[in-house]
């Protein structure tokens, strides 16, 4: 299990129009003054706990070992659902019990998942609707600096909540360009010739700058999934589709 490296990152539902992202952070620095604290995303659309869980997943190997990732997506907050805390990937991980961590958990087959003890730690919910205030970020900064084992969050658990994850072939999300990221591995891209999507037959290339500006195309993202793209253009907006529009890989 590896140390504490004092990195501390945030991903939230939150935006940033509310003082919520900034009351985390300094929940973080109560507990631990000399944590750096990193933001992973705050845009995560809202109440989105598969999108959320995504995103996270996007942070393994990405961050060095001993980074503690604190994750708030929380429609079920002050509910029955549970806290959850998980050391996999090299890495520490904070959030709800309610799929949210479920990705990260599942990619490493030896990762250690436990029930956080709110009393056993200490912690006190001063609300009910704000325990990325109450519980997470607090937690993260003291997983952070090492101010206990990570056997002490609490119990093990093995039934924690799993995520709800549609492996159609579909669009996951649109990101901030415009670009719509698929659940189909980039892999299928290799003998293809295009993606069909909203009836258009869309060509395969191997990044933007090998169509003209305005123009379609598909290609394999950052994430090693098929993408639909429009150079220097929004696809979403030229397609009129975005998050669950089916598409089919052509030959």
């Amino acid at each position: 299990m590896r140390s504490p490296n004092g990195i501390v990152t945030l991903l939230s539902d939150f935006g940033a129009a509310d003082p919520y992202v900034g009351i985390m952070r300094g929940m973080v620095l109560r507990q631990n003054p000399k944590a750096r604290v990193f933001d992973l995303c705050h845009e995560v659309p809202a109440h989105d706990v598969e999108t959320g869980a995504f995103f996270l997943a996007s942070a393994i190997g990405r961050f060095p070992p001993g980074t503690v990732h604190v994750a708030v997506v929380d429609p079920g907050v002050g509910s029955a659902r549970g806290f959850v805390a998980a050391h996999a990937a090299e890495c520490y991980w904070v959030g709800p019990d309610n799929g949210l961590l479920d990705r990260v958990i599942d990619e490493d087959a030896n990762s250690s998942v436990r029930s956080v003890d709110v009393d056993r730690l200490g912690l006190r919910l001063h609300s009910r609707t704000f325990h990325g205030r109450d519980v997470f970020a607090p937690l993260g900064g003291m997983l952070s600096g090492g101010r206990f084992g990570f056997p002490a969050v609490g119990t093990r658990l093995d039934d924690y909540v799993p995520s709800t994850v549609d492996d159609s072939p579909r669009v996951l999300f649109a990101d901030h360009f415009g670009n719509l990221i698929s659940s189909i591995p980039g892999s299928e891209l290799e003998n293809a010739s295009a993606v069909e999507i909203a009836g258009r037959r869309i060509p395969v290339h191997g990044t933007y700058a090998d169509v003209e500006p305005g123009e379609l195309l598909a290609l394999v993202s950052s994430y090693d999934l098929v993408e639909v793209a429009a150079r220097e253009a929004r696809a979403s907006d030229l397609l009129g589709v975005g998050r669950g529009a089916t598409l089919e890989v052509l030959s």
